[in-house]
C-alpha cells in the first residue's frame, strides 16, 4: 500500500511504504530496541567489543578485522547541512511491517555450503570452465577456522572442496592486476609474528585453465601493525597500470592509493591522505567520474556521517576536492549507479545507520554532481527497523534484466533488493525482494548477502552468509545458504542480435527436469545444427541437423544422450550453428 505526502522541503516527495500483516516472528525481530541489540551483541562469543569513546564501539573479529560503530542517538546537525536538489525525494520503507510472504516465492532454497567469509563469499570463475568457485573459510562448532578454501561447482550443480591456501583468513578480490588477460586472486594473510598486521597475498594462474595457486607477491606496505579496509582496484589515472585504493585505520588513519609496479612486482605508494583531523574512521568507496570532468572521484563516509571526496588530478596525482555530510552515522555503505533515473548523471550512494530516538534506521543518501567538484542530495531512502553491527554490504546489479540496476543490501538479519520506480530527476524506490531472518531461536545470524549467476542461465542466485552461535558452546559455525530465483527475466544478450538472420532464446525451463525447450528464429533458409555438450566440451547428442526455411522453431530435449540414456544432473551446453553463426546457451539439469 503506497501513499504520498509533501515534506517540509518545497517540491519534495515522501513515498511511504507500509505493508501490513507481517509475520509475528519477523515483527519481534525487527522491533528490537537499542538496548536489546547491544545486549545481543555483547553475548556474541566470537567477537570482542570495547567502547573507545562515548557511544563509539570497537568491534574486533577473529580474522583480525576491526570496525567502529557509533551507537549514539542521532541529532540533527546545526552546521554543515546537506545541500538538497530542488527535486529531492524520500522513500521510507518500514521493515517492521513488511509481510515477507509477499516476496518469498521469488527465491527458493537450493543448497547449503559449509563456507563463510568476511561479509560475503568471494565468487568467480578464475579457470574459465563455466563452473564457478566459492572462496572462504570453513568453521564448525568443534573445529577452528581453516585457511581460505575453494569450493568448486561440479557437473551436478553442487560444490566440492578442491584447494586450500596457507596462512590466509579473508578472500578479498579477483582482478587482473598485471593486465595480462588472466585474473589474480587477492587474499588477506593470517596474523603472525612475521606480518603482525594486515598483509595481502596475491596469487597468479600457472596456465589459462588453472586456478590462481601460484604466490607472486605479498603486499605489506607499512611494515607495522595496521589494517586495510575497502580495497578496490582500477586504472584511475589512465597510465595502463593497476591502481589500488584502501583505507588504513591507523599509522596514520588515512586514504591510501598505490600503483602496481611490474618490475617489483608489487604495489608502490603514490598518495596518502590523513583523515584524522576530520573524523575517527572512514569506510567504503563510491568510485566514478561523477562530475564528468574526465577525472575519477572517490567518496567515503565516516563514523559520524561525514563524507570525503578525493579526485584524480593527473598521473599518480590525487587531491581532496569536496567534503559533505549525511544525516546518519556509520556511513560505510558506499556504491554508485549508472544514471538510474536517465538524467545523464551517475549517482553516488552513501548509506549508514543510526538510532533515532532508539529506533534503528539504515539511511541512504543519493548524491549527484551539481557542477564541478560539487554534489547535492537528490534522494534518500530510510530502511526503518534495521541497525547492523557486523553485517553490512551493498551490491548493484540489473537483477531482473530490464535495463535498470537494482540495489541489494545485506543488513543485520535482513536482505532487501530495491528497484527504481521514479522518473527523470526523481529518485524513488520500491521493494523488489525482502527476506528477514526468522531463525532467531536457533541463534543463526546473517553476515551479509550477494548475488552471482552460478548456473550460467542469466539469472542471479542469492548467497546469504550465515553464522550459528548456540549459547554455552563458546564457538560458532559458518555456512552459506544459496537460493535460486524463481521469477522470469529477460536474459537475452547482445550476442543474440549480432546477426539479424538468427535469434536464439534462452532455454526454458532452466534449470529443468526432465525436459527443456530450445526456441529460435531464422529469416533465411539455412543449414541448422543443434548439438549438446557436457561442461568439459564432450559432445553428448545431436538434436537437429537439417536445412530449415524461414520461421520460428521450438524443439525439446529430454536430457538423453545419443544412445537414449538419461543423463545425470549437471550443466550442459546447447550449441546452435547456422551457416557462419554460432551461439551457445547453458542449461542446468537438476534431478
Amino acid at each position: 500500500m503506497l501513499s504520498e505526502t509533501k515534506s517540509r522541503f518545497a517540491g519534495k516527495k515522501i513515498v511511504l511504504i507500509f505493508v501490513l500483516l507481517a509475520l509475528q516472528s519477523v515483527l519481534l525481530l525487527a522491533q528490537q530496541t537499542r538496548e536489546e541489540k547491544l545486549a545481543q551483541l555483547r553475548k556474541r562469543e566470537d567477537i570482542k567489543v570495547t567502547e573507545v569513546e562515548q557511544n563509539i564501539l570497537k568491534i574486533e573479529f577473529p580474522n583480525g578485522k576491526t570496525i567502529l560503530k557509533n551507537i549514539g542517538n542521532y541529532e540533527p546537525r546545526t552546521t554543515n547541512k546537506i545541500n538538497y536538489s530542488p527535486t529531492f525525494d524520500s522513500t521510507i520503507i518500514d521493515l517492521r511491517t513488511i509481510d515477507t510472504t509477499l516476496y518469498y516465492q521469488k527465491y527458493s532454497f537450493w543448497q547449503e555450503v559449509p563456507l563463510g567469509n568476511f561479509r560475503t563469499l568471494l565468487v568467480g570463475d578464475i579457470n574459465n570452465n563455466n563452473l564457478p568457485e566459492l572462496y572462504g573459510q570453513m568453521k564448525d562448532y568443534t573445529t577452528d577456522y581453516t585457511d581460505i578454501v575453494i569450493f568448486k561447482m561440479n557437473q551436478q550443480g553442487t560444490f566440492d572442496s578442491v584447494y586450500s591456501y596457507d596462512t590466509t583468513v579473508i578472500a578479498k578480490t579477483i582482478y587482473d592486476i598485471d593486465k595480462d588477460g588472466n585474473e589474480e586472486l587477492h587474499l588477506i594473510r593470517n596474523l603472525d609474528s612475521l606480518y603482525p598486521g594486515n598483509s595481502y597475498r596475491f596469487y597468479k594462474k600457472r596456465s589459462p585453465s588453472s586456478l590462481a595457486d601460484s604466490l607472486i607477491f605479498i603486499f605489506y606496505p607499512f611494515g607495522i601493525i595496521h589494517q586495510q579496509n575497502d580495497n578496490y582496484f582500477g586504472d584511475w589515472d589512465g597510465d595502463e597500470l593497476t591502481d589500488q585504493i584502501f583505507i588504513s585505520i591507523n599509522f596514520p588513519p588515512s586514504v591510501n592509493i598505490f600503483e602496481y609496479a611490474p618490475l617489483l612486482p608489487n604495489f608502490d605508494s603514490v598518495y596518502q591522505f590523513d583523515y584524522s583531523p576530520l573524523d575517527l574512521y572512514y569506510g567504503g568507496f563510491s568510485i566514478g567520474d561523477f562530475d564528468q570532468d574526465g577525472k575519477t572521484e572517490f567518496l567515503a563516509g565516516s563514523v559520524h556521517g561525514k563524507v570525503l571526496s578525493i579526485e584524480n588530478s593527473g598521473n599518480n596525482s590525487y587531491q581532496p576536492n569536496w567534503q559533505g555530510t549525511v544525516e546518519t552515522f556509520n556511513a560505510y555503505l558506499c556504491t554508485e549507479t549508472n544514471d538510474i533515473d536517465g538524467n545523464g548523471k551517475k549517482e553516488i550512494w552513501i548509506g549508514g545507520d543510526a538510532f533515532y530516538s532508539g529506533v534503528g534506521i539504515t539511511r541512504i543518501t543519493i548524491f549527484e554532481a551539481n557542477g564541478n567538484d560539487n554534489y547535492e542530495a537528490v534522494g534518500r531512502i530510510d530502511l526503518v527497523g534495521v541497525f547492523s553491527f557486523d553485517a553490512g554490504n551493498v551490491q548493484v546489479l540489473d537483477v531482473d534484466k530490464d535495463g535498470k540496476e537494482e540495489i541489494l543490501f545485506g543488513l543485520d538479519e535482513t536482505v532487501i533488493i530495491l528497484k527504481f520506480n521514479g522518473s527523470v530527476n526523481h529518485q524513488t524506490y520500491e521493494v523488489f525482494y525482502f527476506k528477514q531472518n526468522d531463525w532467531e531461536n536457533n541463534y543463526i545470524g546473517y553476515y551479509g548477502a550477494n548475488l552471482y549467476d552460478l548456473t550460467g542461465d542469466g539469472k542471479y542466485e542469492m548467497l546469504i552468509n550465515c553464522w550459528d552461535d548456540p549459547p554455552g558452546l563458546g564457538t560458532i559455525k559458518w555456512f552459506n545458504w544459496i537460493y535460486k530465483p524463481n521469477y522470469a527475466v529477460n536474459v537475452e544478450t547482445d550476442e543474440n542480435t549480432l546477426l539479424d538472420d538468427y535469434k536464439i532464446y534462452p532455454v526454458y525451463p532452466n534449470p529443468f527436469n526432465p525436459e527443456t525447450k530450445i526456441k529460435f528464429d531464422i529469416v533465411k533458409t539455412s543449414n541448422v545444427s543443434i548439438k549438446v555438450y557436457n561442461i568439459l566440451g564432450k559432445e553428448i547428442t545431436t538434436l537437429l541437423e537439417k536445412e530449415l526455411t524461414p520461421g520460428s522453431y521450438t524443439i525439446s530435449w529430454e536430457a538423453r544422450d545419443s544412445n537414449g540414456m538419461l543423463l545425470p544432473s549437471g550443466v550442459y551446453l546447447i550449441r546452435f550453428t547456422a551457416d557462419n553463426y554460432t551461439k551457445t546457451v547453458k542449461a542446468l539439469l537438476l534431478k
